[in-house]
């Protein structure tokens, strides 16, 4: 996404305080855009519907589907191993002038993604939703697939110039479905219908810009599938890393101490799902902190390494952009966690008065304290994954992502057991031993970055 980087530097020289406040602004929205402006759509369709029919009931089984959705469709299974490889390919093919190669592969990889999960879902949303009619479930699976369809095109529209458009798009299509859910949804399947017409909208216009950007040589190639093309480390990472991030929260549904039954064999946790959904909206400025520091100062730094190195640059050079390298990995790294610590301070001072207007009892302020804190660790584990796989270090990255995963699922799974002053505990302390971890790796792998570009290649 360098290409945004340097979008974003432009707004930066105009130096004043609104371009400022512009860049951060667009930093914010093209890091976390995707699920915040969509997860928050979702949160206001259900209060506006609740105000205006007067019944939450459909309105819970929507967003838990919708919620499921994104975990299995967008984030975890097959789209959660594919989506880092296909952005590595896709990014290989425009280094090695082979732009004509990408929208065939798109088309190749979409192809596949629907068919693997026709088979995975398709028999399975019979069993999770029994009491859905064969029209109910194709809705469903049209949705999950959707869903799976505009993931993979945000990995082509996210490396595009036209940020403009992908948050118009955005914005668009999720406003859209916020005025049909107020004046349409007064019942579960309108509900879904309208989530599926808005995210086929969005969709669409994700593959008008795609198309418009990488001309359609070949409709469908299947060249990213070859064995030897194939980024295996990538994918685990990215597979590994999105069961982390969802290991506490299907814990905490289906446990028997926290867990409740909403729609068929479709569970939700009524003490933990809305703590986390805050905290996670509350590391949005520290991402935009990290987004534009990697995508406009690294780039830079590691553009100038990599020429050098390619182009036979001396010793000395070679280093002394490898120090500029790190010397921006540990600004980013401290700025983050400076801002991030500040917005935390003052979300903590106002949680009683949100939880107060949101009716969330008082007794859950504890878990949402350390959810918060878990979350800006979650933000520190992303931001040093996201320089490992920069710099190519996809063992590394997935190791770490492995460590995650099970350091997670065991601790929350002894955190329940422990009791309720517990909960949220093993999702942070999980976060503090891998995020530790990762400072410890990605200190050493930048100390010997000169030596393993030149040695170990």
């Amino acid at each position: 996404m360098a290409g945004i980087g340097f979008e974003l530097r432009k707004i930066v020289k105009k130096d004043s305080l609104l371009s400022l406040a512009q860049m951060y602004g667009y930093s914010a929205l093209l890091s976390s855009g995707a699920w915040v402006i969509s997860i928050i759509a979702i949160l206001v369709v259900g209060l506006i519907n609740i105000a205006t029919f007067g019944s939450g009931s459909d309105v819970l089984r929507y967003q838990v589907i919708v919620t499921y959705a994104f975990a299995l469709a967008a984030s975890l299974v097959v789209t959660g191993f594919i989506q880092l490889p296909f952005t590595r390919y896709i990014a290989d093919l425009i280094f090695a002038k082979k732009e004509d190669e990408v929208f065939g592969n798109y088309f190749g990889v979409l192809l596949v993604v629907f068919v693997i999960e026709m088979v995975l879902f398709m028999p399975a949303f019979h069993y999770i939703l029994p009491e859905f009619s064969a029209i109910e479930e194709m809705l469903v699976a049209a949705t999950f697939l959707t869903l799976s369809a505009v993931w993979i095109s945000n990995v082509l529209v996210s490396s595009m110039k036209y940020y403009h458009s992908i948050l118009a798009a955005y914005f668009f299509t999720y406003g859209g479905i916020v005025v049909g859910s107020y004046y349409f949804g007064d019942d579960l399947i309108t509900l879904l219908f309208i989530f599926f017409v808005g995210n086929a909208t969005l969709f669409f216009l994700m593959l008008a810009l795609i198309v418009r950007s990488y001309k359609p040589v070949r409709f469908i190639h299947f060249g990213f599938f070859k064995p030897k093309g194939f980024y295996y480390a990538l994918g685990f990472a990215g597979l590994f890393y999105n069961m982390g991030t969802w290991a506490d929260k299907f814990i905490f549904w289906y446990h028997p101490m926290t867990g409740n039954a909403v729609i068929g064999h479709i569970n939700a946790s009524v003490v933990y799902d809305l703590p986390i959904f805050i905290a996670y909206l509350s590391i949005i400025p520290g991402m935009a902190m990290f987004f534009y520091r990697l995508e406009a100062d690294f780039a830079e730094k590691y553009d100038l390494f990599y020429d050098n190195v390619r182009e036979g640059g001396t010793l000395n050079v070679i280093r002394r952009y490898r120090n500029e390298m790190v010397m921006v990995i540990r600004k980013a790294i401290r700025e983050v966690i400076v801002v991030q610590a500040i917005v935390d301070v003052i979300i903590f001072l106002a949680a009683p008065s949100i939880f107060h207007a949101l009716h969330i009892p008082q007794l859950y302020l504890g878990l949402f304290f350390i959810l918060t804190v878990g979350a800006l660790l979650q933000l520190g584990l992303m931001a040093v994954l996201a320089l490992l796989f920069y710099i190519d270090r996809r063992v590394k990255a997935m190791w770490l992502s492995v460590m995650f995963f099970v350091s997670n699922t065991t601790l929350t799974l002894i955190s329940i057991d422990m009791g309720p002053s517990f909960y949220g505990y093993g999702y942070a302390i999980s976060l503090l031993f891998t995020f530790s971890l990762s400072i410890v790796v990605i200190r050493q792998t930048m100390k010997r970055l000169d030596y393993e570009t030149f040695m170990l290649q």
